[in-house]
């Protein structure tokens, strides 16, 4: 799939991995946290009157950044958004900016598909490791650095070193309450952080087949914690419907031969999977919920690309209708946009979290960076449905952070501990 769709963007009948080609992008993707450097770059190199190559290609989002200031005062931000903004006015390029003060449209990579921008066969290149999450929707779609940008913004083109393709192939019958972040959690535990450094995992399966949209974009999503470039998904039905209801209706599908072969190829029964959890300090020191032991939080996190959308929250909601969250800990959610935060008002979800204690914030990567509240503060344990737990990645570099799926998070906000199964404490 990823040879065909590279082929076809670089005009060659067929290309292999390891050969190196230039790739036109169908659209490019930067935001406040870069898209100020990608410009000094451009305008230093392309001079100063300078236009991007095709201004309705090119889409500037604003939300890394712009909840910095609620945690600490960086003026640097402030600045990059603005240089952005002026970028963007500038250049007549889409920009997708703040909704009222400090809170953003959406995040990256739940705002472009929701606004549709993305849909099959196209190839997307971001500023940003989380690009691969629009390889759900059937593209190849990376993270480029600064400069890579900057030629991208001039030339329309990029070079990519074709890569080889994992395969993994999902099967059986998926538990209830088991999810895509348990999945690739899970994987993660079994090929490491770079068990697919330089390549591109494909995923295909009857999980796959039944698997709704939102959490495809989960499991392409942290194709980056595997050291992918990209987390493929070939196209269906459930593609379509979601491609065609965010106003794309011409589109060309693209998957892979019958017959293709690939550098390595996993096959997994998840028929007896349970909820999986990412220990501190790397996204791959997985193990099973029934084998960490008792793990008591202050803090928990339901938010980001990866924990933020409707599904997400909808599992949340699920687990707090009716119950308190624990003394002594603090859960925060956060929609991934504003459209998924009208939507969760209307379905009910917003009154829940309102009633459980929990504190709602404005749509933005906020935490998950360091850069918005509810980050973890020294000596913290949390858990949380983003994507990484580095160390000081969601706020004090004594701290510790545990992942795992939203619905995991907030039965350990009730519970007061990492645990996957409600008992009566916090029932009101």
């Amino acid at each position: 799939m990823t040879e065909k769709l590279l082929a076809r963007g670089s005009g060659n009948a067929y290309v292999q991995p390891g050969e190196t080609v230039f790739v036109k992008v169908d659209l490019a993707m930067s935001h406040d946290a870069v898209a100020a450097p990608v410009a000094e770059v451009f305008y230093q190199n392309f001079g100063e009157t300078a236009k991007v190559w095709d201004a309705n290609r090119v889409v500037l989002v604003a939300d890394h950044f712009i909840q910095v200031n609620e945690v600490r005062v960086d003026p640097k931000a402030t600045s990059l958004y603005s240089k952005m903004v002026q970028f963007a006015d500038s250049q007549g390029c889409h920009l997708l900016d703040v909704v009222s003060p400090g809170e953003a449209a959406g995040i990256c990579h739940v705002l472009l598909p929701e606004k549709g921008f993305i849909h099959p066969g196209m190839i997307v290149a971001g500023t940003d490791s989380h690009t691969c999450t629009y390889g759900a929707f059937g593209c190849f779609s990376t993270g480029v650095g600064t400069t890579d940008m900057a030629n991208i913004f001039a030339m329309g083109d990029m070079w990519v070193r074709v890569p080889p393709t994992l395969l993994f192939k999902l099967e059986g019958t998926l538990p209830k309450y088991i999810t895509a972040k348990d999945i690739i959690l899970f994987i993660l535990g079994k090929i490491g952080c770079d068990g697919a450094a330089g390549k591109v995992m494909e995923f295909r399966g009857s999980i796959i087949d039944k698997m709704p949209m939102e959490e495809r974009m989960t499991l392409s999503n942290m194709a980056i914690e595997c050291g992918a470039m990209c987390g493929l998904i070939a196209p269906d039905e459930t593609t379509r419907q979601y491609v065609q209801n965010s106003g794309q209706d011409l589109f060309e599908e693209i998957g892979s031969d019958p017959d293709a072969s690939y550098e390595e190829i996993y096959q997994f029964d998840l028929s007896d999977l349970e909820p999986q959890i990412a220990r501190p300090p790397k996204p791959d020191c997985v193990i099973a919920i029934s084998q960490l032991g008792e793990i008591p939080i202050t803090k928990a996190f339901i938010g980001s690309c990866t924990g933020g959308k409707l599904f997400d929250l909808a599992q949340a909601a699920e687990v707090l209708e009716n119950r308190r969250i624990a003394p002594g800990v603090s859960l925060f959610i956060v929609p991934a946009s504003f459209e998924v935060r009208q939507k969760a008002e209307k379905l009910g979800y917003m009154q829940i979290f309102e009633a459980a204690g929990a504190t709602v914030l404005k749509s933005g990567c906020g935490a998950c960076i360091n850069a918005g509240l509810g980050i973890l503060g020294k000596e913290e344990t949390g858990v949380y449905a983003t994507n990484r737990n580095f160390k000081g990645r969601s706020g004090d570099p004594t701290a510790k952070n545990y992942l795992a799926s939203p619905r995991v998070v907030a039965i350990s906000a009730v519970e007061g501990k990492i645990s996957d199964r409600l008992s009566n404490v916090g029932v009101g």
